[in-house]
């Protein structure tokens, strides 16, 4: 394919990204200098604001001097989400090659810095923090991608003693880097959970989301399309045409239609938009559209007043997370098929039958 433009055009991120953000927190992400804003330090914070840390780095949490956990807002103008060369990437009068009238590789670089010593941050905070200090992973160039790619909130924010539960419960869509990096989920108590090898892989995302272009220059693919030719790099005796490396999605995607069930017995999920929220519909739960899932609010056997135990709301946040990325477990299979695992045990009170050979190791 052509030129990085013709590339990103092919991208997702080419796509409107939800019009009309407004200027609270959604323009972090969707707004066209949102990286840019949150690494100039320009940000926006309650009258009240404690301490506010490491937001130049991508965190978003902070905790209130009344004590709630709040998120830092959008400091720019734009009201319109846009994804465009100059979100992630640097362009001023020295590096633009509209100004210079030329281009030479790498001239401009990256808004988030991603040597040996650099850092993204996500929200969810090391076990047993009473802080939303997050975590800080250090994914080279894949830095960039940890500013929006994870919750929004620390799954502890979500997840108390009792939880009422509300449609816009739960991780935001695109979590990838909260399962990548095998810290983001709910993890119950006395449990065990893993990385992956493929957290080992230099520059994270990018490694395998824009390998080079032979034919133009061995500038990276700006499509973000995965290579399945760099899986089989390691997964040398896959001969397969699909991500579906050793089964690792059939296992994931038949692991969440069992919790899905599971769950939607339970009263806890609904695609309905507004009241009165119903189940999924027979055609819903055979679709494998898990990421359009949403919480029914107001959900639990008790209705609108039902406040979920700590468990069972840990159940559904890792099924939405691991739903709204979307991957079916590429990004971490054993993290992912862990979460479903535990998550189905705790709903059904058994072993899931999706996944037979025991809880992933």
């Amino acid at each position: 394919m052509g030129g990085v433009v013709d590339q990103w055009r092919w991208s997702n991120h080419s796509h409107p990204q939800e019009n009309e953000v407004g200027t609270g927190s959604c323009a972090n992400c969707h707004g066209i200098d949102g990286i840019a804003q949150r690494t100039a330090g320009q940000y926006g914070t309650t009258a009240d604001a404690g301490a506010v840390t490491n937001v130049a780095q991508g965190h978003l949490s902070y905790r209130a001097a009344n004590g709630t956990v709040s998120e830092v807002s959008y400091a720019g103008a734009t009201t319109i989400g846009r994804i465009h060369c100059t979100t992630c990437h640097d362009f001023n009068p020295a590096t633009d090659p509209h100004v210079t009238g030329s281009y030479a590789p790498h001239q401009a670089p990256l808004r988030v810095s991603g040597g040996p010593a650099d850092v993204a941050f996500i929200e969810a905070s090391p076990a047993g923090s009473t802080e939303p200090i997050g975590q800080s992973l250090a994914y080279g160039t894949g830095n960039v991608c940890v500013f929006c790619h994870k919750s929004r909130k620390d799954v502890s924010q979500y997840i108390g003693a009792s939880n009422p539960i509300s449609g816009r419960w739960g991780p935001h869509n695109g979590p990838q880097a909260d399962v990548y990096s095998g810290v983001g989920g709910y993890h119950f108590a006395g449990k065990v959970y893993g990385g992956s090898a493929h957290g080992t892989l230099a520059n994270a995302c990018v490694s395998c989301h824009m390998q080079p272009v032979a034919d133009n220059g061995g500038m990276p693919d700006h499509t973000m399309k995965p290579s399945l030719a760099l899986c089989k790099s390691c997964h040398t005796q896959y001969a397969g045409t699909t991500f579906d490396v050793q089964g690792g999605q059939s296992i994931v995607r038949a692991g969440l239609s069992e919790l899905q069930r599971e769950l939607d017995s339970a009263g806890l999920l609904t695609r309905s938009e507004a009241a009165p929220y119903v189940a999924l519909l027979p055609e819903e739960l055979a679709d494998g559209q898990f990421n359009l899932d949403m919480p029914r609010a107001g959900s639990g056997p008790g209705g609108a007043n039902q406040n979920l135990a700590a468990p069972k709301a840990g159940a559904l946040y890792n099924y939405l997370l691991v739903a709204r990325g979307k991957d079916f477990g590429v990004h971490n299979p054993t993290y992912a098929k862990q979460l479903l695992w535990d998550s189905i045990t705790e709903i059904k009170g058994s072993a899931p039958v999706s996944m037979p050979g025991g809880r992933p190791q």
